[in-house]
């Protein structure tokens, strides 16, 4: 099947947003958002630099290779130099939600949406104007919460709930179209291979 034939069989479909799937999609964006790649250097790395801070200055301490009362200086400002960090995390991933939460009540606020898709990408459009995903340039698909989503590199997912195909199959199909289509090279790359 061509990919103009595949991607012909999907839509275009209308739908509207309901509040309670807004709600649910800026969630999973906004988490998204915030940890973007940076999981092990934003999260794990300072609760090791924190851990290692404390075992060293308790075994110092203990073994009187420095006093008790610098031992008990080290461990407090281990432990405030991990809250702080802990602090600008939150703060991070709060501004994350900040923006998707704008994001998808921006596209909620265009009033009923028309997803289309083509054999490069795909296109919500609302009372604004169209905004437009190409496969090329996003990494994921996923179905999760009874909305499917399609991840690009950078910037907001497009969002389609499964509730607009007929069928629970029609919506692991398009899901799984979407997939096929991520994974592909451009048509140019495999001809010149």
């Amino acid at each position: 099947m061509t990919d103009a034939r595949a991607a012909s069989r999907f839509g275009p479909y209308v739908f509207a947003l309901t509040e309670d799937e807004a709600r649910i999609a800026a969630a999973r964006a906004g988490l998204r958002r915030a940890l973007s790649g940076r999981l092990g250097s934003a999260h794990l790395a300072p609760l090791a630099v924190f851990a290692l801070a404390v075992a060293f200055a308790t075994i110092l301490a203990m073994t009187g290779l420095i006093g008790r009362r610098a031992g008990e200086i080290a461990l407090l400002l281990a432990a405030a130099g991990f809250l702080i960090q802990r602090l600008a995390t939150l703060r991070r991933f709060a501004a994350a939600r900040r923006a998707s939460r704008a994001d998808v009540e921006a596209m909620r606020a265009a009033g009923p949406l028309t997803l289309s898709v083509d054999e490069t990408g795909l296109a919500l459009g609302g009372a604004d104007a169209p905004r437009r995903w190409s496969f090329a340039e996003c990494v994921e698909a996923e179905d999760a919460g009874g909305l499917i989503y399609l991840w690009p590199r950078a910037g907001s997912p497009a969002i389609a709930p499964t509730r607009v195909f007929a069928a629970a199959d029609d919506a692991a199909g398009f899901l799984e179209f979407l997939r096929a289509r991520i994974a592909a090279p451009p048509r140019s790359l495999q001809n010149s291979v």
